[in-house]
């Protein structure tokens, strides 16, 4: 083999290992002098005034009927540990309220209360809007008792104005929380001009719903 090729073959060599080094010099080169926006906190901490904080996880979410939803958690005050109870719906934040020992985290578009009680067993109980039609004819009515909190009575009432509906609406919205009742007022949709207004009434515990008031029908073009 001449001089001539040999020259070549280690110039081409050279070359292989060489151009890589140089690249990736020159790339975090302009990364540095040019960086990249922040990735997002992977958690956003909500302090509440009762000296604990609400943690939205923005790493950890799911898809609902409402859109987009995160995990969310609760760290009691000089705790260092998060109670993981459920998801909220993004884009909206909490309504947060505290009525003695409770804490009452209340999604408003996923229509659903978040009650910690924490003399509980288990601290956290989920209570979801739902009555029957929301979700098909074939769920019975203890299903939707169980998920509301309320009796099997009181969702009967209820669904007997569900079944006046021509047509599936999103049928629950939630108006106001009073903390010192524990009230919660709504209005139970129909269709797309007329709703019932429901009053419900939280327990002492957290644990479940009462059926206080079922108001008079309104009427509304939308």
């Amino acid at each position: 083999m001449s001089r001539g090729i040999k020259i070549g073959i280690a110039a081409v060599a050279g070359a292989v290992v060489i151009v890589p080094i140089v690249a990736i010099v020159i790339f975090l080169f302009f990364i540095r002098l040019f960086p990249t926006e922040a990735s997002p906190e992977p958690q956003r901490e909500i302090a509440l005034e009762n000296h604990g904080s609400l943690i939205i996880d923005a790493l950890k979410y799911g898809r609902s009927e409402h859109g987009f939803s995160q995990r969310a958690g609760y760290r009691p005050a000089e705790s260092s540990q998060i109670e993981w109870f459920g998801e909220l719906s993004d884009g909206v934040e909490p309504q947060i309220y505290f009525s003695g020992p409770l804490v009452i985290v209340i999604d408003l578009p996923g229509g659903c209360l978040f009650v910690r009680n924490p003399t509980a067993q288990e601290k956290w109980k989920c209570l979801a809007l739902l009555f029957p039609n929301d979700l098909g004819p074939s769920f019975p009515i203890s299903f939707y008792a169980e998920k509301n909190g309320l009796t099997t009575d009181d969702v009967s009432r209820i669904n007997e104005l569900g079944s006046r509906r021509a047509q599936k609406w999103p049928t629950t919205y939630i108006q106001s929380f009073d903390p010192k009742t524990r009230d919660l007022r709504c209005d139970y949709h129909l269709d797309n001009k007329s709703w019932w207004r429901l009053r419900l009434r939280l327990s002492e515990d957290g644990t479940h719903f009462a059926l206080v008031e079922l108001g008079e029908p309104s009427t509304c073009c939308r």
